[in-house]
Order: structure tokens, then C-alpha cells, then sequence
């Protein structure tokens, strides 16, 4: 077993059995979605106003 395996072994033990039920496939995709359009929201309709360049 490698360092990374170890450890990450050792962190998805501990995560409780709510995580390891179909809730994970409802929640994925929910928090890509909301993170996709919470970025697009800044990029758009808060993005810096930029300077011309002389």
C-alpha cells in the first residue's frame, strides 16, 4: 500500500455511512452545477472593470 493509498484510506474510514449511500449521487452533482454557476456569476457580473491599454 502506497503513502497516498494509507491516507486516504485512512480519511474515507472515518467519514460517516451518510456520505457512502446513493446521497452522493444527488449531491455531486448539485455542488458542480452551483460551483459552475457561481464562477460564471464573478467571471460576468463581478469581474474587475480593466483598464484600456495606451
Amino acid at each position: 500500500m502506497s503513502f497516498v493509498t494509507y491516507f486516504m484510506h485512512l480519511v474515507f474510514v472515518n467519514i460517516p455511512s451518510f456520505f457512502r449511500t446513493d446521497l452522493v449521487i444527488y449531491i455531486l452533482p448539485i455542488l458542480s452545477v452551483s460551483i459552475l454557476l457561481f464562477s460564471l456569476k464573478i467571471m460576468f457580473y463581478q469581474a474587475p472593470k480593466l483598464r484600456r491599454v495606451k
